[in-house]
């Protein structure tokens, strides 16, 4: 009996040093892969209006990773922002998952969304990826019932969040519509005010930690009339935009009621698709 016990306590500190070793390799590779990630994004020229004369600036460091188990086998990345005057003009991700049948290759995929009232352009000069967005990528709109923007920016950023926290989101896999999960601090805060927004943030729908849709919550002029948001003209008031990041059906409600919805597959009827994504690259697994 004590010898069986001798052996089974050997055995599990056996079994920890290993299991730890396995943990300790799996994170390694996912810093690598982050590492990637990244320098593929800083690769991207992205410009802005018909001319292309505006360049976006990349935010330097990830503003989120993220994975998702139930797709594609070791499916995760990174979401970085492009910005132009402080305020995210575009968001866009670069991720890869397992080739099917093959466990020791994965493939790399990218996509934008973008925030832009201007047409974009991006490229990795030299690699595959380029393309190009027309026309204004979101459509701000009143939010209902909201309050005057706050005259400090603290303020402002608190009443954004709580503003966020009355929007709900679902998606609709294999058919069943499940609810998606706020992260109720934003990935992305505007850095100065402009003429056309006062403040404004970026936050975002997920599924675990996987980012499906895109909520933009700024204090823009009122157009005057009726916003419904029940302020004059000439003030600022606070509108809300959504923005794909999936191909599965989305919907966006506040306070229960729908107001913007993307039906997967949709036929946009000539009107250009703010939402790019395409895969471009194989890559080993294992990265050395």
């Amino acid at each position: 009996m004590l010898g069986t016990l001798l052996v089974a306590i050997v055995l599990a500190g056996q079994a920890e040093p290993a299991g730890a070793a396995e943990a300790e390799f799996a994170k390694e590779q996912q810093k690598k892969w982050n590492a990637y990630y990244a320098q593929t994004a800083a690769d991207y020229e992205i410009t802005r209006g018909e001319g292309r004369e505006q360049k976006l600036e990349l935010k330097p460091e990830a503003v989120l990773h993220w994975s998702n188990p139930v797709r594609e086998g070791e499916t995760n990345g990174s979401v970085f922002v492009w910005t132009y005057n402080g305020r995210a003009e575009v968001v866009g991700t670069v991720f890869s998952h397992l080739v099917r049948g093959d466990p020791n290759v994965k493939v790399m995929a990218h996509s934008f969304q973008s925030l832009s009232p201007e047409s974009l352009a991006g490229q990795r000069p030299g690699q595959p990826g380029a393309w190009s967005l027309s026309g204004a990528g979101i459509q701000p709109r009143p939010i209902p019932g909201s309050p005057p923007p706050a005259k400090s920016a603290a303020g402002r950023l608190s009443q954004m969040r709580e503003l966020a926290r009355e929007f709900s989101a679902t998606t609709t896999l294999d058919g069943v519509e499940q609810e998606l999960r706020l992260l109720t601090q934003p990935i992305h805060r505007q850095a100065m005010a402009t003429d056309e927004v006062l403040d404004g943030a970026l936050f975002t729908f997920v599924t675990g930690t996987d980012p499906e849709l895109m909520l933009v919550i700024e204090a823009r002029p009122a157009d005057g009339g009726d916003d419904g948001a029940g302020s004059d003209k000439g003030t600022s008031v606070w509108h809300y935009a959504a923005g794909r990041f999936t191909d599965l059906t989305l919907k966006l409600l506040h306070k229960k009621v729908e107001l913007w919805t993307h039906e997967r597959g949709a036929n946009l009827e000539g009107r250009p698709d703010p939402y790019v994504t395409g895969r471009y690259e194989l890559r080993p697994r294992i990265v050395e």
